[in-house]
């Protein structure tokens, strides 16, 4: 089976995840990549193609969304991950929509997805965030430190699990 990993992160959060599935994977050809060095092609060659992005202002990385909008011809199964760092749905839950809808509408099915907390380490947007919505400082407590060692060993064995249920059809 023939495996891409792409991934958007400005933290460094949501490669880490990415790089944790790979490890999760490692009896099969994984490729792992950022979004923006994957050509739109390239992605009828995979079998799987796992989708990530770090969630910013309830949106996903625009390299993930542009590698998605220019693709033209997409391979069968797609799995998506995130990194947030709000656990609240509402901040997260909606963010790969319109990617969603274009992997659809091209006949692939999302087979999986996951997602875990994910500190935000630009200071600068911590103090604009804490100054203009002070309700988030339970959110940004919770977040700090993640992702960690459960949080990457829960993206390995989803992984795992993803591609065992794919097998298995």
């Amino acid at each position: 089976m023939n495996i891409l990993i792409c991934y958007h992160s400005k933290t460094g959060n949501t490669e880490k995840i990415a790089e944790s599935i790979a490890k999760g994977l490692e009896s099969f050809e994984v490729s792992v990549r950022p979004a923006k060095d994957v050509d739109p092609n390239e992605l009828k060659n995979y079998d799987v193609v796992f989708l990530g992005s770090g969630i910013y202002a309830g949106g996903i990385g625009k390299s993930a969304v542009n590698l998605i909008k220019n693709t033209t011809s997409f391979p069968k199964n797609f799995v998506l991950f995130s990194t947030h760092a709000n656990n609240d749905p509402r901040y997260y839950g909606k963010a790969f929509k319109k990617v969603e809808k274009i992997i659809k509408r091209a006949g692939s099915q999302i087979i999986g997805a996951f997602d875990c907390i994910g500190e935000n380490k630009n200071p600068k947007v911590v103090k604009l965030l804490l100054q203009s919505s002070p309700e988030l400082e339970p959110a940004i407590e919770l977040s700090k430190g993640h992702p960690n060692d459960e949080d990457f060993e829960n993206a390995k064995n989803f992984a795992k699990s993803v591609i065992e249920k794919l097998q298995n059809k």
